[in-house]
């Protein structure tokens, strides 16, 4: 009974994800991952002095069973002294509606909920609030080998960040994960221990996503196959991966801010937007070093998806060469431009 709450608690200190005070808006599906974690962090909101928002969304994917499972959140929160935020959002009509599959409209409608709820909290000055959701080791092993089998950088083999910022127009919150170190067995093995029958989705034990298709089918042959351990092993190359990530960006930070051109510089250059960084100290720079800040730089002017190796690669050859001007378009409206000894990153239409 204890294992769940003592990694839970362990995980919480050794990444600081969260302080006294804090007001916790949390998603709870009714599942057994999300009851375990809200049921945790009640037995914490003493000593941590925290205040918990459970959020549950209908997305009504499975009539009557999403019904139920929305009157079992709703009845154990009032039963714990915590009122559940429920909102029902039709994710069929949302995907149809933006272009996006189930799954992604299902997730915007999660993220939707827990900001409105977070802006409601913060009217009150003083408040810090952080966004808890509930994926465990076993979510952070199919991560991991998802990402293998898509073909990621190995930045992407860090898996799920224990915290990250979840930004959407002008407010940011950090979105937290407690139970990235607990397992699935532990999860169950709590729930049953404490009485808390939480509700089971049966479309999880169906093959109809890739992401259910690896857990149930991929990952049993590989065990019984190949190593009985690889979910571990998933989970330590993420761990390993992880703390790679952590030194390769703070080294970038640094060193992006060893190469930026001061705006006195660039006015007298005749420029006056975007990000602009020296051309020689980038080109020097290690491939893997150089590839990072080009990312930041265009993270600071708005471009943070779609970059592509090949992309990259393009501009590392404008960037090498010292004659120009240069220019490589990238996606979603942006360039970098290579000119006067500077490379600027900015949006096509400036």
């Amino acid at each position: 009974m204890k294992r769940a709450a003592e990694r839970v608690r362990r995980t919480i200190r050794e990444h600081n994800l969260i302080q006294k005070g804090d007001h916790i808006v949390m998603g709870l599906s009714g599942g057994p991952d999300s009851v375990c974690l809200y049921h945790v962090l009640l037995g914490l909101a003493g000593e941590l002095e925290l205040t918990l928002h459970p959020v549950h969304i209908n997305h009504m994917f499975r009539p009557g069973a999403a019904e139920r499972d929305q009157k079992y959140v709703e009845e154990l929160c009032e039963k714990m002294g915590t009122p559940a935020i429920s909102m029902t959002v039709d994710c069929s009509r949302m995907a149809s509606e933006l272009g996006m599959t189930s799954e992604e409209a299902g997730r915007k409608a999660r993220y939707d909920a827990f900001f409105e709820a977070a802006g409601r909290i913060e009217e009150e000055p003083g408040r810090r609030v952080r966004i808890a959701v509930a994926h465990n080791a076993e979510d952070q092993a199919e991560t991991v080998l998802f990402r293998i089998l898509r073909g990621t950088g190995t930045d992407g083999l860090a898996g799920m960040a224990y915290e990250r910022e979840e930004r959407r127009g002008d407010r940011t919150y950090p979105v937290i994960r407690p139970l990235l170190d607990t397992s699935r067995k532990d999860i169950e093995e709590y729930c049953e221990t404490m009485g808390l029958e939480p509700v089971t989705d049966h479309t999880n034990n169906e093959p109809l996503y890739a992401r259910n298709r690896l857990r149930l089918e991929l990952i049993p042959y590989l065990e019984r196959e190949y190593n009985s351990n690889i979910k571990d092993c998933l989970t330590r190359l993420g761990s390993i991966a992880g703390e790679d990530k952590d030194y390769f960006w703070n080294e970038t930070i640094r060193v992006m801010e060893a190469l930026r051109v001061e705006e006195g510089s660039c006015r007298e250059q005749g420029v006056s937007a975007g990000v602009v960084l020296d051309r020689a100290g980038l080109a020097a720079c290690h491939p893997a070093i150089r590839h990072r800040v080009m990312m930041k730089a265009f993270g600071e002017t708005g471009l943070t998806r779609d970059i592509t190796a090949e992309r990259l690669g393009a501009a590392d050859e404008i960037i090498m060469k010292k004659q120009g001007p240069k220019v490589v378009e990238f996606p979603h409206g942006f360039r970098i431009t290579v000119k006067k000894g500077m490379v600027i990153f900015e949006e096509s239409s400036l």
